[in-house]
């Protein structure tokens, strides 16, 4: 076979002979045959301008990584390695295609083009590695650590952090914890804690030893190994990683106890790679902005912010306290420190701004300065939704930015979306997702339920990034105010409007308006240009009656529209101009009676949801919304003539067929007055047969008035009976079976919509198969009026889900459960037990728990007119409540124990109690015969109308976390003491919180 050298010579040989004889190739030749004859010489260039591309990065990469701990690369230096990394690839597919080049005249041209692309390509890296050389700068300073210095005994001492580093202190004398991870967002003070802890061990007699590691991000292993080597004084001198961890390993291995405090945590630590294992009699603290680093950790501790008490107590001792009661400044101050929330690195960082500002009152006075204005500058330069943040306060932002930006471009939008709600605003989950789901955050779903693992997935990373907070119920979640200032910051583009923030909405370019409250309210323009618009939240806005006619013309591209709580008696007829709108949510609108039929046109959207408002009926209009996922709608009761029409007779509750279009429904709620005579047996019929209809139904929120009406659901639902067992079923449901009391039903809790699993069943006599059905899936069950004499009538395996069981006005029921007919793990995963108005109710548990996993989840347990138990537990039952938190027994005539004499309890028994309320129980003398019983948590102790129960005392004499007893003074006259020389006298004396009998 011929050299391909050699060919391409004698194709170029060829191509000069052409030119030189004038045929009319020639003039194209001339220009384009140079990339031929020259390609050996080119793709020599090409190599060494690639070769100093690469040595230009390896210079890049290895000089910040020397300089990580100190600065970070800038966006210009990180866009330029991300160029050089593409073109490497490019560079190796051209090199590739050079390598396996055809021979002879016959592949002329694709030589031609493959030399021309060598050439392009040398240009290309040659400007790559010219780029480089003209960068101002790899590297930026990178803000000082997050941290504050480790304070000494004279610092400031807050109660917050005090709270803390005793219960980590309590995590260290537990034997059982060996690893402890204490996490939280930037700035909350977790290295406050880590400090305060760290001064708070006592050597030797907490551990021998106490090693501290700022560890910081990169070789995390190896800068641990090097500063624990450093203090255990062994030289390390050209150790390898392997031998550095056996020469740890051993020291550590001898040594009696230790304790290793690692801060500034930035990625999962390997402690067998450093030299630690569990042999060691050692103990090791993280701490971490990132909740995902404390998997597989004994323990975690998440630190919260300061109290409002401890935020201003460390505001002004930073400040000055001599500054605190200047009314000049009062009103900038309390904005300050709320714009903080809690954060004590915020707190100090600013604090200290303005301590300095004002550092020396004498030259104050001299120049006549304006102190007032000094905080207003403060305030406004914090706050400004736009430009950059003055003077040494730009740390802050760009200390929070680097959070921010670490996330991915997805979930940045998502996170910055919620800043258009009112800072401190708690948001239910699903609202969230709702509202991503709508702007098309979450898009790439064809299914709801998909879009809601996906966005429930990002709000746990959020969570535990720590950019987003938890409230306090399950279920909602809350954006801090510095990070909500900030994402105005970030998102000036977005041309997002708030007129708290003080600034005329601009109708033609914004992108988002939010306009929350009364005093936020400004009137509407008849027909804005908003042709940009994709959120628009006009939320409890009492003047809000009516749009102008035309007020929705011009917002085409609008996605999302959120009324709540206003005024609005109808919608426009320009509603269906929303030719995009996915969401809309019209929620405790009460002024509005109907849907107007331009509502019919929104054929993109999605989520409806129309409760508490005056709707009467759920209107034909609805059946033409195509694409609609999510429907939920609360109905109100027909009174007199208000669903009446022109004279005519009342409108249907529901329209007829109205669901035989929405093939796409997978969440459906719907709410009724139990009372309301149009909810009939029929009506309900016709309904579940429509409903039955609905295959991709996961989701149901729905009152069956009779028992055949749930079992026709239940037998003909597609949905529920899908041929895929794993898919088959609801996802979600708050089902109610059978008459209701009252006018109301317990509406679907909002905050577990897409994740309840509730089953009401009332004024039964059996347990169907349909029941059945959904119990064994149910989360929630409560049992109403029924005849059977105990749960044991149903399988234990059908309990095993259950976290919260209510069961009331059950006249015949003897025990909730009967160990001699029960069968599998019984309220395994049970936390709450409701119990109330059983009059024949002797046991709770009767008889053995065979079970292992019975009951051992039960936290709380509430128990009211049983007038036929005398015992509440059994010793076997105690055994069992190990986790129990708290205890409420109330209006039970006869009960006389609590803890059944002659049991065998453990002086640790409930463990976790930290909440007893006795209440109105005439007939109790005796909690437990066990008079030295630990109560290691208890705090809270109510005693009322108990007259019988007068030793108490003895029995919680060593409850020492014990901080209330509420008991009125007539018992307490007439309590008897232990023989302890009055000492539990006195300490519950300080205890005692008197009430009205």
């Amino acid at each position: 076979m011929s050299d391909p050298a050699t060919l391409t010579q004698t194709i170029v040989t060829g191509t000069d002979f052409a030119i030189k004889q004038g045929t009319g190739i020639a003039n194209y030749l001339k220009r384009k045959h140079g990339y031929v004859k020259d390609i050996e010489q080119n793709y020599a260039k090409l190599e060494d301008e690639y070769d100093t591309l690469c040595a230009r990065e390896k210079f890049t990469e290895d000089k910040l990584e020397r300089c990580e701990a100190e600065a970070d690369e800038t966006k210009e230096c990180e866009i330029w390695r991300g160029k050089v990394k593409e073109m490497k690839v490019e560079v190796e597919k051209l090199k590739t295609a050079y390598g396996d080049r055809p021979c002879g005249p016959r592949h002329y041209l694709y030589l031609m083009k493959l030399g021309r692309r060598i050439v392009k390509m040398t240009e290309e890296v040659a400007y790559l590695t010219n780029a480089r050389e003209k960068m101002l700068s790899m590297m930026i300073q990178k803000p000082p650590p997050l941290r504050i210095s480790n304070p000494t005994k004279e610092n400031i001492k807050l109660a917050s952090v005090e709270k803390n580093v005793k219960k980590l202190q309590e995590y260290l004398r537990n034997e059982k914890i060996k690893t402890i991870c204490v996490w939280g967002p930037v700035g909350v003070g977790k290295s406050r804690v880590m400090d305060r802890l760290h001064q708070e061990i006592k050597v030797p007699e907490d551990f021998h030893i106490v090693f501290k590691v700022a560890v910081g991000k990169g070789n995390d292993e190896e800068r641990i190994q090097k500063q624990l080597l450093k203090r255990l004084k062994i030289n390390q001198e050209n150790l390898s990683a392997e031998e550095r961890r056996s020469k740890i390993n051993e020291k550590l291995k001898k040594c009696p106890s230790y304790l290793l405090l690692l801060d500034d945590v930035f990625s999962k630590i390997n402690l067998e790679e450093i030299g630690i294992t569990d042999e060691h009699q050692g103990k090791v603290v993280f701490a971490t902005r990132y909740r995902v680093f404390c998997q597989g950790r004994d323990e975690e501790l998440e630190v919260d912010r300061l109290s409002d008490t401890d935020a201003r107590k460390m505001f002004w001792e930073i400040v000055g306290l001599g500054f605190r009661d200047n009314p000049d400044i009062v009103g900038e101050a309390e904005l300050i420190i709320k714009f903080c929330s809690g954060m004590p690195y915020l707190i100090e960082l600013i604090g200290k701004h303005l301590s300095n500002r004002m550092s020396i009152e004498e030259k104050i006075q001299e120049e006549n300065a304006n102190i007032a204005a000094i905080w207003r500058k403060t305030w406004d330069g914090l706050t400004s939704p736009t430009g950059e943040p003055r003077q040494n306060l730009e740390i802050v932002y760009r200390t929070l930015r680097l959070e921010i930006e670490r996330l991915s471009r997805k979930d940045r939008s998502c996170f910055l979306y919620l800043a258009i709600f009112p800072a401190g605003s708690e948001l239910h989950r699903d609202y969230i997702i709702e509202c991503w789901r709508a702007e098309q955050f979450l898009n790439g779903f064809p299914k709801l339920r998909d879009a809601r693992d996906d966005g429930n997935d990002k709000l746990l990373e959020l969570v535990g990034n720590s950019l987003l907070k938890k409230g306090k119920v399950v279920g909602l979640y809350t954006m801090f105010e510095f990070y909500q200032r900030l994402a105005f910051r970030f998102a000036e583009d977005e041309n997002i409007y708030m007129p708290e923030i003080g600034r005329e909405i601009k109708w033609e370019v914004a992108t988002r308006i939010s306009m929350i409250g009364n005093s936020c309210f400004l009137p509407l323009p008849k027909e804005p240009k908003s042709e940009r618009i994709l959120t628009l939240l006009l939320h409890e806005i009492n003047c809000l009656s009516q749009f102008p006619t035309s007020f929705f013309q011009r917002m085409s591209l609008l996605q999302l529209l959120d009324l709540y709580k206003t005024k609005i008696q109808t919608l426009p007829s320009s509603i269906s101009c929303l030719k995009n709108l996915k969401a809309m949510f019209l929620k405790n609108c009460d002024q509005l009676i109907e849907l107007c039929a331009e509502v019919g046109d929104l054929r993109t959207l999605e989520i409806l949801d129309i409760r508490h408002t005056g709707i009467y009926n759920l209107p034909s209009v609805i059946k033409h919304l195509i694409s609609l996922k999510c429907l939920r709608v609360s109905i109100r009761k027909n009174i007199g003539n208000q669903n009446h029409v022109n004279g005519e007779g009342p409108r249907e509750m529901i329209s007829s067929n109205v669901f035989d279009k929405l093939h796409s429904l997978e969440e459906l709620g719907i709410v009724v007055d139990p009372t309301d005579e149009r909810w009939d047996q029929n009506v309900v019929i016709s309904i579940v047969e429509q409903v039955s209809t609905l295959e991709e139904l996961t989701n149901l929120c729905f009152y069956f008035p009779t028992l055949d009406c749930f079992k026709t659901f239940i037998s003909n639902s597609k949905s529920f009976n899908g041929n895929d067992k794993w898919k088959g079923g609801l996802r979600s449901f708050s089902i109610t079976v059978g008459p209701q009391q009252g006018n109301s039903l317990p509406e679907f809790d909002v905050s577990k919509w897409s994740t309840q699993k509730r089953l009401r069943f009332s004024a039964g006599d059996d347990f169907p198969e349909a029941i059945l059905k959904i119990l064994k899936q149910a989360h929630a069950f409560e049992l109403i009026d029924h005849t059977a004499p105990n749960l044991s009538v149903v399988d234990g395996g059908d309990l095993q889900f259950l976290k919260d069981c209510t069961i009331e006005d059950c006249g015949n029921m003897t025990s909730i459960i009967d160990g001699e007919h029960t069968r599998g793990d019984a309220f395994k995963s049970l936390n709450k037990l409701h119990i109330d108005g059983l009059p024949k109710l002797e046991h709770i548990w009767k008889g053995a728990i065979e079970s292992q996993h019975s009951l051992i989840m039960l936290k709380i347990l509430t128990l009211k007119g049983c007038h036929s138990l005398k015992v509440l537990f059994s010793g076997v039952t105690v055994l069992r409540l190990n986790q129990l938190k708290h205890i409420k027994i109330e209006d039970c005539k006869v009960i006389e124990q609590i803890i059944q004499d002659g049991s065998i309890v453990d002086l640790g028994a409930f463990p976790k109690l930290e909440e007893f309320e006795l209440i109105d129980l005439p007939s109790l003398s005796n909690i437990s015969k066990v008079v030295s019983m630990k109560w290691d948590s208890l705090e809270t102790l109510m005693i009322n109308k108990c007259a019988e129960l007068k030793s108490f005392p003895s029995t919680f004499k060593e409850a020492k976390k014990l901080r209330s007893i509420y008991c009125t003074q007539d018992l307490w006259n007439q309590l008897v003491w232990p023989a302890d020389n009055d000492a539990t006298k006195n300490r519950f004396l300080n205890l005692q919180q008197p009430i009205q009998p």
